[in-house]
């Protein structure tokens, strides 16, 4: 059955305002005072508290609204850190100078976990996880590539408190567009 083109604009401009949305909270808020008044420190702070909130949330939401079109999430997930580097650098780094590939790779990454966990049924548990691992997996590729480039890593001591956090952030953030939507049957297969 082919897709009208009203539906290809809608689904279009719901990834790019999606992803437009999230990339904006990115860049708007002050994470490193706010997380610093938490006692979390390192390389992608943010992404561990608020990572579900700022970036998962809106993946899955646009994934959702879509109506679960194949690679709805993959695009938004994209979209986030190609309009956040329209601004700066990923993470600040700029050696090499296409180090912000890492942050395309990353939240491709939270794309396709979120995507998945959506098939072949979605539910609050199946999406909750995929939100929790979509953050985790983000936030572990971004790690490697700070780590690897800057040679900036989370801290050992509270790396299990970091990932623990980091996943339950994801798992709040998908869960969220869940009660939002009370669309749970959407993407039914």
């Amino acid at each position: 059955m082919p897709t009208n083109d009203s539906s290809t604009i809608k689904n279009l401009l719901t990834i790019f305002v999606c992803a437009g949305v999230s990339a904006t909270i990115n860049l708007s808020i002050p994470m490193r005072p706010i997380l610093n008044s938490l006692g979390i420190f390192g390389p992608a702070g943010g992404m561990i508290l608020f990572g579900g909130f700022i970036f998962v949330l809106w993946v899955t939401l646009a994934h959702l609204i879509t109506g679960c079109k194949k690679l709805s999430g993959v695009s938004t997930a994209i979209l986030i850190p190609a309009f956040c580097m329209l601004v700066s650098p990923w993470y600040g780094v700029v050696d090499p100078p296409w180090f912000g590939v890492y942050g395309v790779i990353a939240f491709l990454v939270m794309g396709l976990m979120i995507e998945f966990s959506c098939k072949p049924k979605l539910s609050f548990a199946r999406l909750g996880i995929g939100g929790g691992i979509a953050n985790l997996s983000c936030l572990t590729v971004t790690w490697l590539a700070i780590g690897f480039y800057t040679h900036v890593w989370p801290s050992t001591r509270f790396l299990p408190l970091y990932l623990a956090i980091a996943f339950m952030s994801g798992v709040v953030g998908a869960v969220i567009v869940l009660v939002l939507t009370k669309k749970t049957k959407i993407c039914q297969s």
